[in-house]
């Protein structure tokens, strides 16, 4: 699957800014991504990076390229961030061209990333050769976002692919037709607490800082 050095940003009306990414920080030699976060009231300084718990620390699931919107809302009684992210995932990251099913899934917030909901899948699954063949491998795009509006719901784009005709692609821009779930006290999941491995590797290797032109 083509991937890249992809982040989903966003800011919330308080001025808070939220940055999401895929990464293997959190997983023993780098077997599967999780989606992380980090964030700033400065723009300079950050928080350290926190797993999101889609899934286990310890699981097999494949989560990548992110999209997230962040609002504010009123939680006891006091301004909270509303987040909400949406990602594609593989059930099995070990998996090859012609075993790998990949979906669509979506989490979220009410309290700023302290706690999380369980996981929806909110399409899928898709077998990888409907996706067009690049030079860099599969790719189902890399347009996927999630808007939170003032109706306190969740609205989120992003790819569906289904079996080719032929040599022709169906592969389209999608939207769910209802809601995605904000606000579930049960089924909340705290983040926070896990340690990144000793000397794991990122998803992808650091970015090269180019020379100054003069």
């Amino acid at each position: 699957m083509r991937t890249g050095h992809m982040r989903s940003a966003e800011t919330d009306p308080e001025g808070k800014g939220y940055v999401v990414w895929q990464d293997c920080r959190f997983s023993s030699g780098c077997s599967s991504n999780d989606i992380v976060m980090s964030t700033s009231t400065t723009g300079t300084t950050w928080s350290a990076v926190t797993r999101i718990p889609i899934a286990a620390v310890n699981s097999t699931v494949d989560h990548f390229i992110p999209g997230i919107g962040v609002n504010v809302h009123i939680l006891k009684n006091r301004p909270s961030a509303q987040i909400g992210l949406t990602y594609y995932y593989y059930p099995a990251a070990n998996c090859s061209t012609s075993t790998c099913q990949l979906s669509v899934g979506f989490v979220s917030s009410n309290d700023g990333g302290a706690s999380w909901t369980t996981p929806v899948q909110v399409a899928g699954p898709m077998t990888v050769t409907w996706l067009a063949l690049t030079n860099q491998g599969y790719m189902v795009g890399d347009y996927i976002s999630t808007s939170m509006g003032n109706d306190g719901k969740a609205h989120t784009v992003f790819s569906v692919a289904n079996a080719p005709t032929g040599s022709v692609f169906d592969e389209g821009m999608y939207s769910p037709t209802n809601s995605l779930p904000l606000d579930t006290p049960s089924l909340r999941i705290r983040a926070g607490g896990e340690v990144a491995v000793p000397g794991a590797a990122s998803d992808h290797p650091p970015l090269t800082r180019l020379p100054t032109a003069h």
